[in-house]
């Protein structure tokens, strides 16, 4: 099987080098051996008398093992290196960049930043850092966005919570109100990403304008735009309780969404010949990639629109499937740019989901078969949440302790009002643009996301909406993926090995 997956060994042998260096230290020597063996090999296979004989193909397949296990540990090292904070605890001098959009806390901002400058006996170890401050709300605070320039004196400490540096994080401390001060002249270095969030601001005080109620304002900006920092905690909660917390994270159903409506004009208007074809992308993958760059490229965005990418390029030469390998491809080159992306929950919820969907929906899908397009749509719809669910089961538990009992019912209902939302939303910022003050253009909108709250807060209240107080531990996690692998196998193949190796992994799990 795994030869029909080229990209999904080189995927593992990658992620392996990831894993060990971040639990581990991996001597030089090691990787000295490693890059040596490499090199032998890729020497060695290429000889005329070696290369011809089919018992010596492995050569080729273990150089490029060692090579990507090493460059994964050596890429790996230099990121954990970021992430070292050996400064003493006390306070200090410090200019930095705010490089995301400041998040309200209850009685702070929130501010991710990246040191550029600071006092001289430090400003070597601590320069390109990247740290989280905490600075009281006020006039001047709420005035700070994405791209602008800080001088502050104060404390920085390396993180207590340990996800933070697996974000990165460096550091944390909390400003006092007087001891900071925005730069107003501050010129920084050009950054992609803060050039999309300076575009997207606009937009969303546009969209701020035509959606007045905060919490429906708050779910149209996650949904086009990727911004959740407007999102009530208790509202954001209901949506995990439901199983749907993943609506709100731009990933591939938005841009089946979305883009799904313009192929299918785009097929219509040019045909399905291969010029044709090939004109259709053209057009959508740089779409694609600025509905990307306006989100802030977050990781199951950048998944998302990588795989579009591969299958658009696929897709002007006549091969329109994705596959596993295509998402080996996209989650190769993200943890390639950012190897930390692997402990990004995003990360793993997004390519979990999206491969038991790729697996496991084609056999559900065979299950029941219906000409009634209703039907087939609300079978299809089914089949795609089960699948999903199914996926990201093992890491809900884990990471949030909860199972969704009623996900297939939030789904169900939620999904096709995203569909409708994302549709009104760019429709109505441009009514509003052309026709000033005609609120009655974006009515539509302002009652489909109050229904869409009413609902969600309605299935939210069911007493058994889902299980909660579910902790694992590591090796829970592990057992507990193992188990709903087997079950889809067993689910896939019928064969009782399945069955048998299934028993003994959920006697191992209950133990």
């Amino acid at each position: 099987m795994l030869h029909r997956i080229p990209f999904l060994r080189l995927f593992l042998f990658f992620t392996a080098g990831i894993v060990i260096r971040w639990y581990w230290t991996v001597p030089i020597f090691i990787l000295s051996i490693l890059l040596f063996v490499s090199v032998g090999c890729f020497i060695l296979s290429f000889v005329p008398k070696l290369n011809r004989q089919y018992r010596f193909r492995f050569l080729f397949g273990i150089g490029l093992a060692c090579l990507l296990f090493a460059t994964a540990v050596f890429i790996t090292q230099n990121s954990i290196k970021k992430t070292e904070w050996n400064i003493s605890k006390q306070n200090y001098l410090y200019q930095a960049i705010i490089t995301d959009e400041p998040a309200n806390k209850p009685k702070t901002r929130m501010c991710k930043i990246r040191i550029t400058k600071a006092e001289e006996i430090i400003h070597p170890a601590v320069a390109g850092k990247k740290a989280i401050i905490y600075i009281p709300v006020d006039s001047l605070s709420h005035t700070l966005v994405a791209g602008d320039c800080l001088i502050f004196y104060g404390q920085l400490e390396p993180p207590v919570l340990p996800y933070l540096k697996k974000q990165s994080v460096a550091a944390t401390g909390f400003i006092r109100k007087n001891q900071w001060t925005k730069l107003s002249d501050s010129h920084s270095a050009f950054s992609v990403r803060l050039k999309a969030l300076s575009v997207r601001r606009p937009l969303l005080h546009r969209l701020q304008q035509i959606i007045p109620d905060p919490s429906s304002y708050a779910i149209a900006a996650a949904l086009m735009f990727g911004y959740r920092s407007e999102m009530d905690a208790d509202l954001m909660q209901a949506f995990r309780n439901i199983g749907a917390a993943h609506i709100l994270a731009i990933s591939g159903t938005h841009f089946a969404i979305l883009f799904g409506a313009c192929y299918f004009l785009l097929s219509k208007a040019v045909g399905n010949s291969r010029k044709g074809r090939r004109l259709q992308q053209e057009i959508l993958l740089p779409i694609a990639w600025g509905f990307a760059f306006l989100t802030g490229f977050s990781p199951s965005v950048v998944r998302a629109v990588v795989m579009l990418t591969i299958w658009g390029v696929g897709d002007m030469f006549g091969r329109r499937a994705f596959t596993l390998n295509t998402v080996a491809v996209a989650a190769f080159f993200m943890l390639l740019l950012n190897p930390f992306y692997l402990f990004d929950i995003g990360f793993q919820l997004s390519f979990s989901a999206v491969v038991f969907i790729i697996v496991l929906n084609p056999y559900l899908m065979k299950l029941y078969e219906s000409r009634n397009p209703a039907l087939r749509y609300l079978w299809n719809l089914t089949c795609v949440s089960i699948s999903a669910q199914t996926g990201v089961l093992p890491l809900s538990v884990y990471y949030f302790h909860q199972f969704p009992i009623i996900f297939l019912l939030a789904n169900l209902c939620l999904l096709p009002l995203v569909s409708v939302v994302l549709y009104l939303i760019p429709v109505s910022m441009l009514l509003h643009s052309l026709v000033s003050g005609a609120t009655w253009l974006v009515y539509p909108l302002n009652q489909v996301l109050g229904f869409f709250i009413s609902i969600t807060q309605t299935l939210d209240q069911f007493s058994y909406s889902s299980i909660n107080n579910l902790y694992i531990g590591d090796l829970d996690l592990i057992t507990l993926s193992v188990a709903v692998v087997l079950t889809c196998f067993l689910f896939i193949k019928k064969r009782a090995v399945y069955l048998y190796l299934l028993i003994i992994t959920v006697v191992v799990l209950l133990l």
